[in-house]
């Protein structure tokens, strides 16, 4: 196996790390002549390279198999200066069985060895790409194992569910007893909804790592763009008093009171015979049938707009309240761009209405390959209420092989050459 080596840190700085893990790390005393340092301890030393010195560093020494890596592992702390890291590269790619890193290997030799499961190190680079507080805290309870736990729970129950059948299979000449019978489809119908749980719950976790979507809507001029400018705090919508000015969905990332969130400014929906203006007016409804919360602005208590019953959480806003101030009847809040109390009161009404989105019961299920991996396991455990557990006791323990290999799959999977280069191409050289 080649010895791999890359920056942990990939921009500019005054100091950059560089990590190298494999069977030949030990020799990085000899290539750029310094004392092996005590493990665990970090050392200053001089890297000299063919009598040239390059920096004065701190090294690190970490022997394995108790790394990150499960392999022995060097790390130089050396100043961040582009040709010092340079000549580090220069005098490491020099080496027989010597390479830098591919993007996630070091993550991904942890796997292989066992030190982190596959949904930890998804968490290892949902950690470093996190932009808001909820997204470090969901990423933060799936590094800590809590995905594998409740993985082991259900294929624990499975187990049972397998002895029981097992049992079953030494009564195939006889009766099988009642009570059998009726424990196991009890502790079926229990992980059948423990599982179903998890999985229709999972959408606001995997909504916290991609993002809440959150479409303005409403008629020609009624503030949409105003109010995108101000939750954008600049200028990314056109203002004027022409209506129809927005015929393309503009789209605007923030963190909202630690909630990642997507605010669409959308076409004003009117009857037009513009072809421009009905193309955008499509992608608003069509952004609407995508979205999470619809903030729907009226200057004139109209709030019906569309035909079609959407099932989303809706804020009807009667906007302009400076110059509109009467109440509407069907309003939930207000707002004018003269009035910072109204417009923080929207802010805090929406971050109310997403965390209303949060399930009573937490899913361990945080991305789509996780639930498509549950999903599989629930399809296997519901064929069985279609089996007789007295005529086809073999073909229900198929099948709860097929579940207990599904469920493994989220955490350690058989296959995993497939999925490897989905998941660790999407890592950052260097972890």
């Amino acid at each position: 196996m080649d010895t791999i080596y890359a920056s942990a840190n990939q921009n500019v700085s005054s100091i950059k790390i560089i990590r190298i893990s494999g069977p030949e790390a030990r020799k990085i005393t000899k290539i750029f002549d310094f004392k092996l340092p005590k493990p665990k301890k970090y050392s200053v030393t001089k890297l000299t390279y063919k009598n040239r010195l390059i920096d004065k560093a701190v090294v690190f020494w970490l022997p394995g198999p108790n790394t990150i890596t499960g392999e022995d592992i060097f790390e130089l702390h050396i100043h961040g200066s582009i040709i010092i890291e340079d000549l580090v590269y220069q005098a490491l790619s020099r080496q027989k069985k010597f390479r830098i890193a591919n993007k996630g290997e070091f993550t991904k030799r942890g796997f292989l060895n066992g030190k982190i499961d596959l949904s930890q190190a998804e968490a290892i680079n949902d950690i470093i790409n996190a932009e808001t507080e909820k997204q470090l805290e969901i990423a933060n309870f799936q590094i800590d194992g809590n995905l594998r736990g409740k993985i082991n729970l259900w294929r624990k129950q499975i187990l049972d569910l397998s002895s029981k059948i097992e049992l079953a299979i030494d009564f195939s000449d006889e009766e099988i007893p009642l009570n059998i019978e009726k424990e196991f489809l009890k502790n079926l119908d229990y992980l059948i909804k423990d599982i179903k749980i998890s999985i229709n719950n999972s959408a606001f976790y995997t909504s916290i790592r991609s993002g809440f979507l959150i479409v303005i809507v409403g008629k020609p001029n009624v503030g949409k763009s105003t109010l995108m400018n101000y939750i954008a705090k600049k200028d990314v919508s056109i203002v004027t008093e022409q209506p129809g000015t927005t015929r393309d969905i503009i789209e605007q990332k923030i963190n909202l009171n630690g909630y990642p969130v997507y605010f669409y400014d959308t076409a004003g929906v009117r009857k037009t015979s513009s072809l421009i203006e009905k193309e955008g007016i499509k992608k608003t409804k069509k952004m609407i049938k995508n979205s999470d919360i619809i903030l729907n602005l009226s200057v004139d208590n109209d709030f019906e707009l569309f035909s079609d019953n959407y099932d989303k959480k809706i804020i009807n806003v009667r906007s302009k309240s400076d110059i509109n101030t009467k109440p509407f009847t069907n309003e939930d809040t207000s707002i004018s761009i003269k009035n910072k109390k109204e417009m923080e009161k929207l802010l805090k009404k929406i971050t109310d209405n997403i965390s209303s989105l949060e399930p009573r019961e937490s899913s361990f299920l945080v991305n789509k390959r996780q639930v498509d991996s549950a999903k599989n396991a629930l399809k296997a455990l519901k064929r069985i209420k279609n089996i007789s557990i007295f005529l086809e006791t073999e073909l229900i323990a198929e099948e709860l092989r097929l579940s207990s290999s599904a469920l493994s799959s989220i955490t350690n999977p058989i296959d995993i050459e497939e999925i490897f280069d989905e998941i660790f191409s999407n890592f950052c050289i260097g972890k």
